[in-house]
């Protein structure tokens, strides 16, 4: 199975003039005969995005990260819902499906009454440069902060992710003794999601990934209270970094922390400020600690020979 790219239509690279093909949409217009001459017979197409366009004979594949904008659009734009509508249209014509989790996966057969073979899990992993170490010295200096004395969040400020609880309870936990600064690491957001710095609460906002790495290693433990999540991909870099995670028990966060983190209701506030008190306790933390290195590191490429099979499941290539 080869795999190749389609090349730019030589008028989208004509200076000035390109303004009226983008304008016009001829790119997209032409894209699913450009495609078929180019595969010169039958083939893959594999969806980035929700283009409805592809050559007839042509195999279809969308990747579904989750459903939430379709159970659940009053936390999402309207943009959001229409992309999510696209990708379920795709989906009932006929489109064969890639799932990030196995959690996922059984969403979208039990949401769109499909046979098993029409749906793959390919996992998710976090990128090699997430790994355990020391953080950065200069890093934990340039931010005022000290390794191992302070909470991790990391996703953007959006309802699903649960923050506005999050602060709640670690508000509370202040309240009796606890001291060290909670970090929240994201921008972006939508649904009045109100996030404000406050007493011992940072914001850190357009990082680079060699950072985030640092904040990783140098964090007491990764905090993920979200209500929804269709695999939990900050999870999956804590552990890759050996850091402990207390995460909710909820949709796919269930199989992706398994044994490896701890799990609590996403609405229990008491259990919630019951384990951020425990992270003082040095025990605790050396025990949370050696939960999330027994974790099984995932790979990319693992993902990759799996898809690879699975396009040849569905095309016969």
């Amino acid at each position: 199975m080869a795999c190749q790219s389609l090349d730019t239509p030589f008028y989208l690279k004509v200076p000035l003039f390109r303004r009226i093909p983008i304008k016009k949409r001829w790119e997209e217009g032409s894209r699913a005969g450009r495609l078929r001459a180019f595969a010169g017979g039958k083939a893959v197409f594999h969806h980035s995005g929700v283009q409805p366009e592809y050559p007839s004979g042509c195999t279809s594949v969308i990747t579904v990260y989750d459903l939430s904008a379709l159970e659940n659009p009053k936390w999402y734009t309207k943009e959001t819902i229409e992309f999510a509508e696209k990708e379920a249209r795709l989906i009932e014509s006929g489109s064969s499906v890639i799932a990030i989790s196995e959690w996922t996966k059984q969403r979208v057969l039990d949401y769109f009454d499909l046979p098993q073979d029409r749906v793959f899990c390919a996992g998710g992993a976090a990128d090699s440069i997430f790994s355990p170490g020391q953080p950065s010295s200069a890093v934990m200096k340039q931010l005022g902060l000290e390794p191992g004395k302070y909470l991790l969040h990391v996703g953007n400020f959006v309802p699903r992710k649960n923050i506005p609880f999050l602060l709640d309870v670690y508000s509370r936990s202040r309240e009796i003794g606890v001291e060290i600064p909670l970090v929240l690491v994201g921008e972006g957001g939508w649904g009045d999601v109100a996030i404000t710095e406050g007493p011992g609460v940072r914001v850190l906002k357009n990082l680079s990934d060699r950072t985030v790495v640092d904040l990783y290693r140098g964090a007491r433990a990764l905090l993920c209270p979200s209500k929804f999540e269709g695999l939990g991909l900050p999870v999956l870099e804590a552990f890759a970094c050996g850091t402990p995670v207390i995460s909710s028990n909820t949709t796919a966060l269930t199989d992706t922390v398994g044994k490896d983190g701890i799990q609590l209701d996403p609405d229990d506030d008491q259990a919630w400020i019951r384990e951020i008190a425990a992270l003082e306790e040095p025990r605790r933390v050396d025990e949370l600690r050696n939960m999330s290195t027994s974790a099984v590191r995932k790979d990319w490429f693992d993902s990759a020979r799996g898809i690879c099979g699975f396009y040849r499941s569905i095309s016969g290539l």
